[in-house]
């Protein structure tokens, strides 16, 4: 049996393919529902946070996600 994964920031997930998978849940439930301000991108894609809910994530998606600092 194929097991398929998606991968946030260089770790694998296992996608649940009996339903939709959208970025938006994803998001919040890999930062524990912190509000936490970050920035995604999708297979090297920049999404904009208006398009988390209806970006749908497949096997094989690679997502980063990343949050500014401050310093220097």
């Amino acid at each position: 049996m194929e097991k398929n994964y998606f991968t946030i920031n260089g770790k694998q997930f296992q996608i649940d393919t009996k339903k939709e998978n959208f970025l938006d849940e994803l998001i919040k439930n890999y930062l524990k529902h912190k509000n936490i301000k970050v920035a995604v991108a999708v297979n090297y894609e920049l999404i904009q946070k208006s398009k988390w809910k209806s970006k749908k994530i497949l096997k094989g998606d690679e997502i980063e996600i990343v949050q500014p600092f401050f310093g220097g």
